[in-house]
């Protein structure tokens, strides 16, 4: 009696048990369909990343000697002087010859075309991002808010299945899935909503955004401010309305990202997406625009690529290379090689082991990584401390403060002066003299957004320090250039940095003017 008792009880917790299932299921469902990403998506993120990192090498090739050598105006001494004290990983590091940095782009090159075609498309990114840490690493100066994202984007990318689609691998392959879902695609959405719903809040702590004045005072900086941004600044009512847009996104990027599905998400995903291109065409702020609309793609969703594919000449869905074309390329992945060999002779047991735990391993690393945006991320915002066993530099790596908590009311530009042996005094790199007067177009006064950047580093270097590091290669720098753009010789260069306010009223007050450096040659 005692266990036909037992059993009778069991049986109503059962049926209560499965019932408590079938309620929580669509709950579950909806949870999945909203952490879950088209693999279409995801393929698409890879290209996007890889050319993002094309792109990128080509843009800084145009200063690499300047940059990354020790003829230019960050050698090997001020690196390791000022941030090789710590940070240790750079293989840009190892040489200051010229020959050494082309070497290591030209490779860096090569991994990121062989990323865009999905060729053996974890290790090729692995190694992408590795080689990606080290060139931001050996030049820290020049770095925005887009650099960080770049490689943040790139680590928790590759927890996802980018190869899985439109890739040599899933040629090779012969099969593929539709969708992704993992601890790893929800980092992936969830880091581009922590970027946007940060930037919110750190707004909101200003006093400028929530009054729509912010995005006129930002293209009033003329160093910023580039291409229809110039006209924009004309019309004050329409910045106005630019402004309320731009926070309600920003604000909304939660509720419009990540709570809709299907087709509304893919909507607003591309509304998203013309918001950043807008901001290729107004403002200088680097990369931002590109990475921050590859974030966006894992929020495409079926319906809109089943409307891409129909609307794609069939010539580029039907014309694809078979697995047996591929020739070499073909040929399965080299860990997989090395597994099967190992089978061959005799250690079942143990590729067993790795074959079935491998995935449990990125599974691991999702939890912790997505642990760490939520952590590190709301950490920074709400301005808890962290517990010092959980302190990390990574810390830094979500702090996202673009025009925040206010866009800046002036900009800067700078001028270096060399004088010469005949006492005259001269424009150190062209041949006419230094002058106070406001530019025409201050953003034209910088060859890119990266020689904006190290600027600035050089001025907080001279500031209260006229031997600090940096400022003072720039200096020598300087001179080297002033001697070979003048037949006299050169006997010393000040470099000055003019400040501009705004014209936020239409009137502009006087330029400033301040000695950043003076050192003789």
């Amino acid at each position: 009696m005692g266990v036909a008792s037992k059993l009778g009880q069991i049986g109503p917790n059962t049926e209560r048990y499965q019932r408590f299932l079938t309620h929580l299921e669509p709950v579950r469902r909806r949870i999945r369909s909203r952490f879950s990403i088209d693999t279409r998506a995801l393929a698409a993120l890879r290209i996007s990343l890889g050319l993002i990192l094309l792109g990128d090498l080509l843009y800084r090739a145009g200063n690499i000697e300047r940059f990354y050598t020790d003829d230019g105006a960050y050698p090997l001494a001020a690196y390791e002087g000022t941030y090789g004290q710590v940070i240790d990983f750079s293989l840009h590091a190892m040489s200051g010859e010229l020959w050494v940095q082309q070497l290591l782009f030209g490779i860096a090159g090569v991994f990121a075309i062989a990323f865009v075609l999905g060729y053996r498309t974890r290790l090729v990114g692995v190694v992408s991002l590795l080689l990606l840490l080290s060139l931001q690493a050996r030049n820290p100066t020049i770095l925005n808010g887009a650099d960080r994202l770049l490689r943040v984007m790139l680590l928790v990318a590759l927890l996802t299945p980018l190869g899985e689609r439109w890739s040599i691998d899933a040629l090779r392959r012969g099969s593929a899935r539709s969708t992704a879902l993992s601890f790893g695609t929800a980092a992936l959405l969830i880091q581009p909503l922590m970027v946007l719903s940060q930037n919110a809040v750190l707004k909101y702590e200003g006093d400028t955004w929530y009054e729509g004045e912010a995005v006129q005072i930002a293209l009033s900086n003329d160093v910023m401010t580039v291409f229809l941004g110039n006209y924009l600044v004309s019309y004050p009512g329409l910045l106005e309305v630019l402004n309320w847009i731009w926070v309600g996104l920003l604000a909304g990027s939660v509720v419009f990202l990540l709570l809709t599905d299907g087709r509304l998400r893919a909507f607003f995903a591309l509304v998203y997406m013309g918001a950043f291109t807008g901001m290729v065409t107004t403002m200088s702020v680097g990369l931002f625009p590109f990475v921050l609309s590859a974030t966006m793609l894992p929020f495409l969703t079926a319906p809109f690529w089943e409307t891409l594919s129909r609307l794609a000449p069939a010539a580029l869905t039907d014309r694809r290379p078979s697995a047996s074309q591929l020739g070499p390329l073909g040929r399965p992945p080299v860990e997989r090689r090395v597994l099967d060999a190992l089978d061959r002779r005799g250690y079942e047991s143990k590729t067993s082991f790795v074959r079935a735990y491998s995935g449990a391993l990125l599974t691991v690393l999702g939890v912790i990584v997505l642990a760490s945006i939520l952590l590190y991320g709301t950490t920074y915002v709400t301005g808890h401390d962290v517990p010092d066993e959980l302190d990390s530099s990574y810390l830094n790596e979500q702090h996202w403060g673009l025009y925040s908590p206010n866009p800046s009311e002036a900009y800067s530009w700078y001028s270096v002066e060399a004088e010469l042996e005949s006492g005259s005094q001269v424009d150190a790199f062209g041949g006419g003299n230094v002058t106070a007067d406001r530019p025409p177009d201050a953003s034209q006064e910088y060859d890119t957004f990266r020689d904006r950047k190290f600027m600035e580093s050089v001025r907080d270097s001279g500031q209260g320090d006229s031997n600090g590091v940096i400022s003072r290669s720039y200096a020598e720098w300087a001179c080297e250039e002033a001697n070979a753009n003048h037949d006299e010789s050169v006997e010393a260069v000040t470099v000055y940095r003019f400040y501009q306010p705004s014209p936020i009223d239409g009137e502009y007050e006087d330029t400033g003017q301040l000695t950043v450096i003076e050192r003789e040659c």
